[in-house]
């Protein structure tokens, strides 16, 4: 049947299958349930109605090194399937589910998935998801990335990821007109922030699209850390512009400021601590400078100034403390008003 390009109603199901190529079969209701695919080809094979289902939670791989490269899958089913070094490149899933699946070391470069995808419970670690595209109903969520993770966060992860591919994947990488693709592990090790931001963002658009806020918020926070380790990285790119690195440096500043003060608009921890923070701080410049001020004292004048209220422990104060006074008070409206920010933020993705 192979031969013949045609394969279509045989039941495989709790074989093990190893070194088959299925490349450019048309394939129909082929029952793999059960079944354990080793170092198996797929590639631009259309498939419709397949069945890769595992009966429960399997304890060893049930899809090991399998190539789906650039093959069209329709209503095919991956639930409680444990998948393994398994290149998904390319490739465009139509309908499906994937459902209480494990995703370990796989390639989804620029796979295209469309229609009601099912990730209920599915578990994603050390496996690309760059240029993948996501339809309105495919459902993944930020509980389906292992530990809240992606692969180019870790380098010693990505870094295994790309090298082992050709021992432990589906051997040497070709892009998408079969040429040994020309990119380096190096070159992409050093472009793994850009990766991550670029997926965070992605998700992150793709989350709110759908009112998925929480985690269409946590998506923004993780894509702008990734773009902090981005541009922290290009300043030993040669290739990046002077100039353009001099305007990082403010980028990060800012970047990292908004991040540890406030959690990039998204802490009610954050900025509770640095309200806080700041109340002490100014507490213990006003007990220095004013004269005789109790610690306590300065305390309760601190707290007035951060709700732009008068004191009269200050009065006939030098230049220098009047100017502490309206810095206070500045702050402290400031920080109000991202507190309600934050607040109202809050009490939406409820």
């Amino acid at each position: 049947m192979i031969a013949t390009k045609i394969v279509a109603d045989v039941d495989l199901g709790g074989m093990t299958l190893e070194g088959l190529n299925f490349s450019g079969c048309t394939i129909t209701h082929v029952n793999f349930k059960n079944a354990h695919l080793c170092h198996c080809k797929f590639d631009e094979a259309v498939m419709d109605s397949c069945d890769f289902d595992h009966s429960g939670p399997a304890d060893e791989p049930t899809l090991q090194s399998v190539s789906f490269r650039k093959a069209e899958l329709n209503n095919c089913r991956f639930r409680y399937a444990y998948m393994v070094w398994s290149d998904f490149r390319y490739a465009r899933i139509n309908q499906g589910t994937l459902e209480d699946a494990v995703v370990d070391y796989c390639d989804f470069y620029r796979c295209f998935m469309e229609g009601v995808i099912i990730f209920k419970h599915a578990r994603i670690s050390n496996s690309s998801l760059n240029n993948t595209y996501f339809g309105d109903a495919a459902n993944i969520r930020r509980e389906n990335l292992y530990k809240g993770r992606i692969v180019q966060q870790s380098k010693r992860q990505w870094t295994k990821f790309l090298v082992d591919w050709h021992n432990y994947g589906t051997g040497e990488r070709t892009n998408d007109s079969r040429q040994v693709s020309d990119w380096s592990p190096d070159d992409a090790i050093k472009n793994r922030w850009n990766e991550a931001e670029d997926i965070y963002k992605t998700l992150n658009g793709l989350w709110a699209g759908k009112g998925y806020i929480a985690d269409a918020n946590w998506a923004y926070v993780q894509g702008r850390r990734m773009e902090r380790r981005r541009m922290m990285s290009d300043m030993g790119n040669p290739k990046i512009p002077f100039w353009e690195k001099v305007g990082n440096v403010w980028r990060i500043f800012t970047n990292a400021l908004s991040d540890l003060f406030f959690g990039y608009g998204e802490s009610m921890l954050k900025m509770i601590l640095t309200y806080i923070v700041t109340v002490f701080l100014f507490a213990f410049l006003f007990s220095e400078e004013v004269s005789p001020l109790a610690y306590i004292d300065a305390l309760g004048v601190s707290l007035k100034n951060m709700a732009g209220v008068d004191s009269d422990v200050l009065s006939n104060v030098s230049p220098f403390v009047d100017m502490l006074n309206v810095l206070q008070t500045t702050l402290g409206i400031l920080l109000t008003g991202i507190f309600g920010f934050i607040l109202g933020n809050k009490i939406r993705n409820q």
